[in-house]
């Protein structure tokens, strides 16, 4: 299928070269066109001839030059991502409420939106074409829930009924200079102990181009009355998948535990060292440390904007983020003159207290547990919100400093930046 577009930027390359809205883009330099990766593949050369075919179905052609620093110009229509067709008895999306945003509802697995948003794929599902594509196009890195590399354990946890031995193709894609990012969503009775043993060490002699391994424990909400029944991570086993985990790095060093099991077990928060450059910050593995560093660097700058505003500041935070937000909060008071900062931790009764991370907060936590009595503003990390400034039950931060009634200061979750609404 051609690639539509949606909108044409005024006075761009585009514009210029009479590329209209609702236009379908056949091809570009003789390749054609389906999607927003292809666009962005093929426009890449300095000299673009495009052939593009009209509403009415007219075909023609034009030309661009490409000029550095210079937009294009071109927005396609909305991408229609590939859907999940497996069954994974620890899906997170299985385990939504109804009545929410109907995008919360969907299953991606796309290797596309892998690739250019760091959405973990399966790669069960995917076609010989869409495999020759991502090796044709170098659509590299991938990210990848591995799980387990026992074949059939995992096809047991993802609930898919063919043969399908994963290590055998990310080491064929491999070959092909494909790399990958590889996510262990640890379950109790599944993959923990041994099997993720095994699954690291099986990981450390395969000759598969990894960037890093991520290990994670399940995430559960409070539904799960029609889904296969799991128990949670807790601290005796944190503390054995995070020395399953450190013998691992001593051979490779790339293995990863996420934060929320150094908090379950009780354990620091390592240093810098240990994650490199942050490949799976967006999993919950560094956020803690980006943090606590970052505020380091931020800290007079946002002291400044305390103090400007002579407030005290109710700082609303998530249970597994209470002890590093507590720190900051001890640092920040040391240096203000005008203001205060107080902290106060929301128990996330929307999906069960068993989820504990500020990410999947509601303003309807929010608003039945923070404290309407006092004065000043309110301070929340901006991961509550998604890129359309949401919360997770809809409510806007405009709408959630509405109902709070005080001024609303929405801060980086790693302190990079804040805005007040």
């Amino acid at each position: 299928m051609p690639l539509k577009i949606l909108e044409v930027q005024a006075k761009s390359l585009a514009a210029k070269a009479g590329i209209k809205a609702r236009d379908e883009i056949l091809s570009i330099n003789g390749m054609p066109v389906a999607d927003f990766f292809d666009l962005q593949y093929y426009a890449n050369d300095f000299l673009l001839d495009i052939e593009l075919r009209s509403p009415s179905g007219e075909v023609r052609q034009t030309s661009i030059e490409r000029l550095p620093g210079k937009a294009l110009g071109l927005e396609p229509v909305e991408y229609k991502h590939k859907l999940c067709q497996n069954h994974c008895v620890f899906c997170f999306v299985d385990q939504m409420p109804p009545g929410m945003r109907p995008s919360l509802y969907r299953k991606d697995d796309d290797y596309l939106f892998s690739h250019t948003f760091g959405n973990y794929i399966t790669l069960s599902n995917l076609t010989p074409r869409e495999l020759k594509r991502i090796t044709d196009q170098h659509i590299s890195p991938l990210y990848v829930s591995l799980h387990t590399t026992n074949p059939e354990l995992r096809k047991q946890m993802m609930g898919y009924d063919k043969d399908f031995d994963i290590l055998k193709l990310m080491a064929k894609l491999s070959r092909k200079g494909i790399s990958f990012h590889v996510q262990i969503v640890c379950v109790p009775g599944y993959n923990t102990g041994e099997e993720l043993r095994k699954s690291l060490a099986d990981l450390a002699r395969s000759r598969i181009n990894l960037l890093s391994i991520g290990v994670v424990p399940v995430g559960l909400t409070k539904f799960r009355s029609r889904l296969t029944r799991l128990e949670a991570i807790d601290s005796a086993m944190a503390r054995d998948i995070l020395s399953i985990c450190a013998a691992a790095r001593q051979k490779h060093d790339i293995v990863q535990a996420a934060d929320e099991l150094f908090l379950l077990a009780g354990e620091p928060i390592p240093g810098l060292d240990y994650y490199g450059d942050f490949p799976q910050l967006e999993n919950g593995i560094g956020m803690l440390r980006l943090t606590r560093e970052n505020f380091k660097k931020k800290r007079k700058a946002l002291l400044r904007e305390l103090d400007k505003a002579a407030l005290p500041f109710h700082l609303l935070t998530a249970r597994s983020a209470r002890e590093t937000i507590d720190s900051l909060a001890e640092s920040m008071n040391k240096g203000l003159d005008r203001s205060s900062v107080q902290v106060q931790s929301i128990t996330n009764k929307f999906f069960g207290e068993q989820v504990s991370v500020s990410g999947l907060l509601t303003a309807k936590d929010i608003l039945e547990q923070h404290n309407a009595g006092q004065s000043g503003a309110v301070m929340l990390p901006n991961n509550l919100f998604n890129s359309d400034c949401l919360t997770l039950d809809g409510i806007s931060q405009l709408g959630l400093k509405e109902r709070l009634k005080r001024p609303l200061l929405v801060v980086d979750q790693y302190f990079e930046d804040w805005k007040w609404i």
